[in-house]
């Protein structure tokens, strides 16, 4: 899976994780927690009561805010993803990908990086739309300098790259604050994740507290999203025989088709999508802070004491997992000789109460982007025998360049 000399941000935790069935003590001062039912159980109790943090105001002041729940948030959002991921939508998104993969065109492109960057700008409409072309800028500005902290080497980020990391985060809580002002003051609407904060929970919450909710939305887009779909460039890229059964499944419908129905339509792609996820499950490792007093198998955590999950080595469990290492997308199938296991033990985007609003689109994007490039584009690598992915924060295919050519328009059935 990884070369020698690549990074493996678990190759320490592997031995001891096995040892120990998933619970154990690293160093003095973190618990690993990376068994399934006990990470959904920590999980579970820490943040059952999550609210916002105080307005900064009331900070200041000395004072509590009216209380907000996550779940409130959460379930604000959760609903309006149902609109989100609605057919005229879900084309909508997939036309943003289809641009950004055109304009990228012949160019000489890292695919890892070319990931993130149609994933990312593909989704900043859903959470806050209607920006300018110099505000999305600053977004993606600011989406790229975490993603560098991400990828920065021992030597951590240069003092030029920390300061313009400072320098676009503060224009993006600008370009922020200034779209919930001119929805509030001049009743904007637009259908995407920030409407509700602004319909809702804007008095409760407070400007900076909205600011806050909605920057954490933009955060989450910038980082795991573009992970997972530059890992399923790349299993694409490596395995013809997948994309050419993936292509010969999106020519027995149009795009129309999938828009209308989702993942329904295409249920080897979704199989395919639904194998990256847990191959190549993104972040790799997640600390958690202790919010009230936990025990976890008998291991006692008090408050502010860290724990640590990892999704990626939930769905890599061999007590639960058939061939974890190796990926087989037809284990998803209906007459797999081994079932994936149910409940806790498929987790790619967390755990209940803090698990992705955005896991049902997630997912349908990946579909989506798996249709364009079997069907309008194709991945040209510039060398393929050297491409190889590492486990660093996040799963990185490394070597992995190359050129998005375009294909000849394929014939499909009527829908």
């Amino acid at each position: 899976m990884t070369q020698r000399d690549d990074p493996d941000l678990l190759a320490d935790l592997r031995a001891p994780n096995a040892e120990h069935d998933g619970v154990f003590w690293h160093g003095d001062q973190r618990l690993m927690v990376f068994d399934a039912d006990a990470a959904s159980r920590a999980n579970a109790e820490n943040f059952a009561d999550l609210t916002l943090p105080d307005r900064f105001v009331d900070r200041v002041r000395g004072r509590r805010s009216p209380a907000v729940s996550w779940r409130q948030v959460r379930s604000l959002w959760l609903s309006r993803m149902r609109v989100l991921s609605e057919e005229n939508r879900l084309r909508e998104l997939t036309d943003r990908m289809a641009a950004i993969l055109d304009h990228r065109r012949d160019q000489h492109v890292d695919f890892a990086w070319l990931a993130h960057e149609v994933t990312f700008r593909a989704l900043v409409p859903v959470v806050l739309d209607g920006l300018s072309t110099s505000d999305q800028a600053w977004l993606s500005r600011d989406a790229i300098a975490k993603l560098t902290r991400l990828d920065a080497g021992p030597g951590g980020q240069t003092r030029r790259q920390r300061w313009e990391s400072v320098v676009a985060q503060l224009h993006v809580g600008r370009v922020v604050r200034a779209e919930l002002r001119r929805r509030t003051r001049h009743g904007r609407t637009r259908i995407d994740l920030t409407q509700p904060i602004v319909d809702r929970l804007l008095p409760s919450l407070g400007p900076d507290r909205a600011v806050e909710a909605v920057t954490t939305v933009l955060t989450a887009i910038a980082g795991p999203p573009g992970a997972v779909a530059g890992c399923l460039m790349y299993e694409l890229a490596k395995r013809p025989e997948w994309a050419a059964t993936l292509t010969e499944e999106f020519a027995s419908g149009p795009a129309e088709l999938l828009h209308r129905t989702g993942t329904r339509s295409a249920p080897t792609a979704h199989q395919f999508v639904k194998e990256v996820l847990r191959m190549w499950s993104a972040p790799l490792l997640m600390t958690r802070s202790a919010r009230v007093p936990l025990t976890i198998r008998g291991h006692r955590l008090a408050v502010g004491r860290h724990f640590l999950v990892s999704p990626y080595l939930v769905n890599h469990d061999e007590r639960h997992w058939s061939d974890p290492d190796v990926f087989d997308p037809n284990r998803w199938s209906a007459g797999a000789a081994h079932r994936p296991p149910g409940g806790n033990h498929y987790v790619p985007f967390g755990w209940a109460p803090t698990a992705c609003i955005g896991a049902g689109l997630g997912s349908i994007q990946l579909v989506l982007l798996t249709y364009l490039l079997c069907t309008r584009f194709r991945l040209e690598l510039r060398a393929p025998d050297a491409a190889r992915v590492s486990l660093g924060a996040v799963p990185r295919p490394l070597d992995f360049d190359g050129w998005v050519r375009r294909r000849e328009p394929a014939r499909t059935k009527a829908a």
